[in-house]
């Protein structure tokens, strides 16, 4: 199982340095703002017509849905005003014509996008006759930004997801070093062979790590510093094989 886990996080740690321009922009497309739908909330008087303008909403790109329940609770509120200040308070019928929609966005828009949206309703009526809230986002973006898990990957990055590998890797190679360094030296006592333990690591990583490499090529994701970086890992750990080894009963 050692042996197992080892391989799999080489493969992870290869991979991460090969792709980590993918990692960068999964890690983008997962964060809460991009996982619930942005909003704004546009007011439209009576002498706009609310069913054109929801057919004309509609086509812009990137709204996913209009809803009309905001006008029911606008009149609600305008209501209960009205009930607290008396029954001297006339309220002008033109309140009460007022029409709210709550345009429902892609998470997939820019913020330039999201804004430009937002800005074309408002054109469509004139700022005399619409008016729009900036682009909010749902209260839960802020619940999941403050989780200790969006919080590392909004301050660390694909550098943070790189680091948390490296250490697995590191930490996994740690606990099967004894066992594998004991199987070379075996080898290299019964069937004397040199530098058995140097070899199979090199071979092995190695060709994990070219496998990497030429995905890596291959997609496009492959950075000098990120390959120098790997490649600078991959070699420190290797340099430990190369140590005199004395016999441990790992087996």
């Amino acid at each position: 199982m050692k042996g197992i886990a080892f391989f799999l996080l080489t493969c992870a740690l290869c991979f991460s340095l090969t792709h980590r321009e993918w990692i960068g922009q999964t890690i983008s497309r997962i964060s809460p703002e991009k996982l619930v739908n942005p909003y704004f909330v546009t007011v439209v008087d009576g002498t706009v017509d609310a069913g054109k303008l929801v057919t004309l909403i509609k086509k812009f790109p990137g709204v996913v849905s209009i809803d009309d329940q905001e006008s029911t609770k606008s009149k609600s509120k305008i209501s209960e005003l009205v009930e607290t200040l008396g029954t001297d308070y006339e309220v002008d019928a033109k309140f009460l014509e007022l029409k709210s929609l709550r345009v429902m966005l892609s998470p997939t828009l820019s913020n330039e996008s999201l804004k430009f949206v937002r800005d074309q309703v408002v054109k469509l009526g004139s700022n005399d006759h619409i008016s729009a809230t900036e682009v909010k986002f749902p209260e839960v973006t802020k619940v999941m930004n403050s989780h200790p898990f969006y919080e590392f990957l909004n301050s660390a990055g694909d550098w943070g997801v790189v680091g948390v590998v490296a250490l697995f890797w590191i930490i996994s190679f740690w606990l099967t070093y004894d066992s594998f360094r004991s199987r070379s030296y075996l080898i290299e006592k019964f069937q004397r062979k040199k530098m058995v333990a140097a070899k199979s690591l090199a071979a092995g990583i190695g060709a994990v790590a070219v496998g990497f490499f030429l995905m890596g090529l291959w997609n496009g994701t492959l950075g000098i510093i990120d390959s120098l970086v790997l490649f600078m890992i991959l070699s420190v750990i290797w340099t430990f094989t190369l140590q005199e080894w004395k016999w441990k009963p790992s087996l």
